[in-house]
Parts: structure tokens; sequence; C-alpha cells
């Protein structure tokens, strides 16, 4: 067998040598590697913290307008308003037509006031022209209508719906009552004593009723009307 030759000692640290700086290389790479690493994740890092420093900021939010503070012109057109309102909502409608068309004429500069004014007084207008159109049957349609119109002011238009009750039922105490206190409202002095007479004497408890309306101021100082509505002669 030929024998194995032995390196010689140069040869032997030559080798070496080789060696170590192939360790080295190898370990140098290993640590530029885990620095790369360790740099990666220390950015991740600080990215995800630079994130939740944004959120974590609050955003700015627009200042929110003044709010407006009410003018004594402004409560005093509420207060009309809601004056108008009740009139609707008690359907006495002609009033309430008055109330909300006062109410557009004394605050020209309440927009808001206004459009609701506006769009309650058309409401009240169309109800008084179906309450015009509908049928009457009886005197006690008539009679009421007419009750309605006398509240709402509007006396000539209820004198015309007594005088239809009237001629449906001629000696209804109540109608004749309506007639004479609407009569009374109008100025026709003579025509308020005539039906209230006829009103009293078919129903007696109409004197003191009577005595006591505001329709019949006008002849509050008239005999004739103190003679009617006073205690019956025994």
């Amino acid at each position: 067998m030929p024998k194995k030759l032995k390196p010689s000692k140069g040869t032997s640290k030559k080798i070496q040598a080789a060696r170590t700086a192939t360790k080295s290389a190898k370990t140098k790479k290993t640590t530029a590697i885990g620095a790369h690493k360790s740099a990666t994740k220390a950015k991740s890092k600080s990215s995800i913290r630079s994130k939740a420093v944004i959120q974590a900021r609050p955003r700015h939010k627009s200042a929110a307008p003044p709010e407006r503070v009410p003018s004594r012109q402004f409560s005093g057109a509420v207060a009309a308003l809601e004056a108008g309102i009740k009139l609707m909502y008690a359907e006495d409608y002609g009033k309430a037509v008055k109330a909300f068309n006062k109410v557009i004429a004394d605050y020209p500069d309440e927009p808001e006031i206004l459009a609701s004014a506006k769009a309650r007084s058309q409401a009240c207008e169309k109800k008084l022209q179906e309450r015009s159109r509908a049928v009457f049957k009886t005197a006690d349609d008539h009679y009421n209508v007419a009750v309605a119109l006398m509240n709402s002011g509007d006396v000539q238009a209820a004198l015309t719906h007594l005088q239809s009750a009237l001629k449906l039922a001629p000696k209804a105490d109540h109608i004749l009552y309506a007639m004479a206190a609407a009569n009374a409202l109008q100025g026709n002095r003579d025509q308020a004593l005539s039906y209230l007479k006829q009103s009293i004497h078919h129903r007696a408890e109409n004197r003191f009723q009577a005595s006591q309306d505001n329709d019949f101021a006008v002849l509050a100082e008239e005999q004739a009307f103190k003679d009617l509505v006073g205690p019956p002669d025994k």
C-alpha cells in the first residue's frame, strides 16, 4: 500500500486559516441577517406605533354655529301663531284664518313663523270650503254651522243658515234664540227683539240666558229688552 502523505506544517496552517476565514464570513453573514431582521421588526413596530398615535389623535371638529337667542319679536310671533293653532284645533276655522293672517302681516321678518302661518291658514280655508259644500239635511245641521260661523265672526253667513233652519223647524226655541242673537250682533234691534220674544215663549229659561248673554249688549239699555228678560209677571 502506498503511504499517506502528511501535510507539511505550512500547508496545515493555510488550511486552518481558510477554515477560520470561512467561519468568520458565515458569522458576519448571520449577524448581518439578524441585524436586518431586527431593523425590519423595529421599523414595523415604529410604523404600528405611528398609526396608533395618528388614530389616537382627536379629529378636528368644526365649531358649531352659535345658537340664536330668541328676540322679543320672535317670542311674540310664536305666541300669536300658537293662538291661531288653538283656534284651528277647536275647529273655529274662521277666527283661525284671521289669526294666521295677522301673524303674516305683523311678523314679516320671521320666515319660519310665516311659512307655518301660511300653511295653516290655507288648511283652515280649505276646511271652510268643505264645510260650505256640505249637504245639510236637518235644521240642526244648519244650526250647528251657523253657531260656528257666528263664533268666527261671520254673522251674515250664520243668518243664512239660521233662516234655512227655521224653515225646517219654525218653533225650535234654540234656533229662534240664535236668530235673535245674530240680529242683535248685526244691529237689527227690532228683529232681535221679535225672535227673542218667540224663543222665550217656547222656552221660558231663555229669558235668563239672554240677560247674561253679551250678544245682546246692544239691547241692554232698551226697556223692551229689559221687559223680556226680567222676571215674568205673576
